[in-house]
């Protein structure tokens, strides 16, 4: 009897206890879907520091609502959040303590505290203000490389105020110029940066601010004046010196007693991943051999799934591309050193190669997330670029085929980034490197359809696919344009230049696109090669070199006998049905002379380092 009194009790309990659950107030599921982008979990705070209060918790910013209904595009992107499938059928990375990236989205804190205000310079910036610039950099611009692990900003101004004001101008990139803001930013922060660097040991968060003016450099840059060079070789140095390179945060054994981080080793790993990335990509558009790469044990069991540290996916696929791209800088650099080209069954094989290389990242490209495959084509882009450095004696024909498969790939490049574009704003807030590779697809595209062996074979299969040059061309220009932040930085200066040389290309002087002045700047031969030549080629036929001034429709004669030739070519090349009576205005000689439409001061300002010395004055470095 006491049993069954016993039993109906418990009985009772679990069904109180039932009651209760179905009755209590269930807290809102995360936003992670709508509005949040992935966000990663805060690391604890570093062991000699005391935890902090429940108030003071570093909060996690929901995104701000620049969308329909509050959404945001990234957040319905997987590849930003989850984890990449592992690369074996062994289950090695599902083992205990490992921090999946789908836990990366985590709400926004309770605790809405607002930001303590800042002052740099003369400026003040509001706690409103400041948290406006780290909900926008979260929201667009962290997803893309994830490096920064606490999202409070007043935990990451204590941890290094340089990371606090790198991220608000990298935040700034993309809005309101107004006030001179922007413009404040980028000039104090390069103050700061050499300021912290110019005191070793640097801290991590200085190591993660240089990452971030390297993925994002300012606007101030020029093709070939870039400081990101310089960074990375500091920042090889300094995960060195502070044992990052380990993976793990805190490495006495490793460091002097001075320089231990006591950070966290998601924090240490991704810091090291990120290096890794950037280093090399920074290295293939500069076109100069890797050597800070150090591809170790730490990058191995983060990319076989073996470290207790989990990536997201687009952050994985960055990292393959990367190593394998510093297998393939080495290879070409040794090839390119010893023979003077690169043989096209070289490329093949590393081309075949980077499919296999493809499986361990997506089973099929097309079942991969579109930002995932635009960084999988634009890898195969950088490996095909090498079919225009050929060997001497080289095969025309096997010249063209292989010509053809990259014009093919630029092209797939240039459609999937505006595509893109439309759908989730890649260009604007992409990485720098990924303008560098829209900026090589479109000179791919306009230097085929200018090469006298390759030009009908291209117009062909250009045809054939429904287009036209000036479609495909219109097409690459619009992309590297998207990649503009404000106007007169680098995407405008080059898209305004190519497009010039573009409207001018029948009075140009022919060029072999396999006649390469640059192969030893590897796979940045070819865009500066074209970028050299078309300024070299337009500043010989600039009208105020060919004649003092335009001379009216029908008189030549002031002008030079080359310059004469080149200007009535130009005036016929343009024309578009000619006519009209006599005494042409300024819009009749906008409709037929192409030369009106040249921004001149783009070839005057940029993309060369060997000037005529009688322009050096003009020239802005």
């Amino acid at each position: 009897m006491r049993l069954s009194k016993r039993s109906k009790f418990e009985e009772l309990v679990q069904e109180v206890q039932s009651i209760k659950q179905a009755v209590a107030p269930k807290q809102p599921p995360p936003p992670a879907s709508l509005g949040q982008l992935p966000l990663p979990p805060v690391p604890p705070p570093p062991p000699h520091l005391p935890s902090p209060r429940a108030v003071d918790q570093p909060r996690l910013y929901a995104a701000t609502p620049s969308f329909p209904a509050g959404t945001s595009p990234l957040s319905s992107i997987p590849s930003f959040s989850t984890a990449p499938p592992p690369r074996t059928v062994l289950e090695t990375s599902s083992g205990p303590g490992l921090a999946s990236p789908a836990q990366m989205t985590t709400p926004s804190s309770t605790s809405g505290r607002t930001s303590q205000p800042r002052a740099l310079k003369s400026k003040v910036f509001s706690g409103q203000d400041i948290d406006h610039y780290f909900d926008r950099y979260f929201e667009h611009c962290h997803p893309y490389f994830p490096i920064v692990r606490i999202r409070e900003p007043d935990a990451v101004y204590n941890s290094g105020p340089v990371l606090f004001w790198a991220i608000v101008v990298t935040a700034c990139r993309t809005s309101s110029h107004a006030g001179g803001v922007f413009e404040l930013l980028a000039d104090a922060v390069k103050k700061e940066v050499w300021e912290s660097v110019s005191d070793p040991p640097v801290s991590l968060a200085t190591i993660n601010a240089l990452l971030i003016l390297s993925v994002w450099p300012l606007p101030t840059i020029r093709f070939v004046k870039d400081p990101s060079p310089m960074y990375v070789s500091l920042l090889m140095n300094s995960c060195y010196l502070l044992g990052i390179h380990t993976g793990r945060g805190d490495y006495p054994a490793h460091t002097y007693p001075a320089y231990r981080l006591s950070v966290s080793n998601e924090e240490a790993v991704y810091s090291w991943i990120g290096y890794n990335i950037i280093s090399q990509r920074v290295s293939t558009y500069s076109g100069t051999p890797s050597t800070g790469q150090f591809f170790n044990r730490t990058i191995e069991s983060v990319l076989d799934g073996t470290s207790p540290v989990q990536i997201p996916t687009h952050f994985h696929v960055l990292l393959e591309s990367a190593a394998y791209l510093h297998r393939v800088g080495g290879i070409m650099a040794a090839n390119i050193e010893g023979g003077n080209g690169v043989s096209h069954l070289v490329v093949q094989q590393l081309e075949e190669d980077f499919q296999k290389v493809q499986m361990l990242m997506s089973r099929d490209i097309s079942d991969a997330a579109e930002v995932d495959r635009f960084t999988i084509l634009s890898t195969l882009q950088e490996i095909q670029l090498f079919y225009f450095m050929p060997m001497p004696g080289f095969s025309p024909e096997i010249f063209k085929r292989n010509a053809l498969r990259c014009h093919t790939t630029a092209q797939s490049v240039v459609r999937l980034a505006l595509k893109l574009q439309s759908d989730i704003g890649f260009l604007s807030h992409a990485p720098h490197f990924v303008c560098r590779s829209v900026l090589t697809a479109a000179c791919i595209l306009i230097s085929a359809f200018l090469s006298p062996s390759l030009k009908d074979v291209i117009e062909r299969h250009t045809r054939e696919c429904g287009g036209t040059p000036d479609m495909v061309v219109g097409e690459a220009l619009a992309c590297v344009r998207y990649c503009s932040i404000q106007e007169g930085d680098l995407p405008v200066r080059t898209a305004k230049m190519m497009e010039s040389a573009w409207h001018v290309r029948d009075v140009l002087p022919p060029t072999e696109i396999s006649h390469a002045d640059f192969i030893h700047r590897m796979g940045m031969g070819l865009p500066l090669d074209c970028i050299r030549r078309w300024k070299r080629q337009m500043e010989q036929i600039r009208p105020d070199k060919v004649s003092p001034s335009v001379p009216a429709p029908g008189a030549g004669a002031g002008a030079g006998a080359g310059g004469a030739d080149l200007q009535a070519g130009a005036a016929g090349a343009g024309a578009a049905g000619g006519g009209g009576g006599g005494g042409a205005g300024g819009a009749d000689l906008l409709a037929t002379d192409p030369f009106s439409r040249i921004d001149w001061e783009a070839f005057m300002k940029d993309f060369d380092w060997n000037f005529d010395p009688n322009l050096m004055d003009t020239v802005v470095a």
